[in-house]
């Protein structure tokens, strides 16, 4: 009888770990099942869809990067959106000087460069004094030049049209900036000077007269010869 009850113990022991082994099993499965239903119920499109976004945006990253110029392009195209526009105002003169050659008496050969200005012209005479030195011609070794003899002036000229000539050939000869517009036009002027000043091989010009430079003109004061051009 003890003997019976002692197997009876162990067959219920065996039992009870049988069933909680079973349960044990059971409840794995159940985990698995779960898994496996959540797993079944996402939707595919929308799974994609939200990937979707990332691929494009690679995709559009891609896309520009394929598209930026090289930097050597890239240099030749601001070079050429930065270079400033030539623009040609014709109403504009350009500054213009005289060149005056000495070509006989004391101070032959030498040459100046004179600048006159609307309020300021450039002066010519025996005198040392700086406005003769600084923008003028001092023919201090001739005698026969007064100490003020001349100046030179000039002045800006508004023209509608193109000067024409007697003959009628258009005349540019003094016509300083060209194309219509404002040009400048060069005046000698004798102030009164002891002995006069002539143009070439003419008669004495009238004092505080001015008289209309040209290219080339040959002017005489004292002993001294000077040939005028435009630089």
């Amino acid at each position: 009888r003890l003997q019976c009850e002692n197997e009876c113990d162990d067959v219920l022991m065996l039992h009870e770990l049988a069933v909680q082994m079973r349960g044990e099993e059971r409840g794995e499965e159940l985990k698995d099942g779960a898994a496996g239903i959540a797993e079944e119920n996402v939707d595919p499109q929308h799974q994609q869809e939200q990937q979707q976004p990332v691929v494009e945006k690679e995709e559009g990253h891609n896309v520009h990067q394929l598209k930026q110029p090289p930097p050597a392009a890239t240099a030749a195209t601001t070079t050429s959106s930065n270079k400033p526009k030539s623009s040609t105002n014709k109403n504009t003169t350009t500054t213009t000087v005289l060149v005056i050659t000495i070509l006989s008496g004391p101070h032959a050969s030498q040459t100046y460069k004179l600048q006159p200005k609307h309020t300021q012209p450039c002066l010519i005479g025996r005198s040392k004094g700086k406005k003769f030195l600084r923008n003028g011609i001092s023919l201090s070794k001739d005698q026969e030049v007064s100490t003020t003899h001349g100046k030179f002036s000039v002045e800006e000229v508004v023209l509608d049209h193109t000067e024409d000539d007697d003959d009628g050939n258009t005349d540019n000869t003094n016509s300083r900036g060209g194309g219509g517009g404002v040009q400048k036009k060069f005046y000698y002027t004798d102030v009164g000077s002891t002995n006069g000043s002539s143009v070439g091989f003419e008669e004495r010009l009238e004092a505080n007269v001015k008289v209309e430079i040209e290219e080339g003109m040959e002017l005489t004061v004292g002993h001294s010869t000077l040939k005028i051009a435009f630089g």
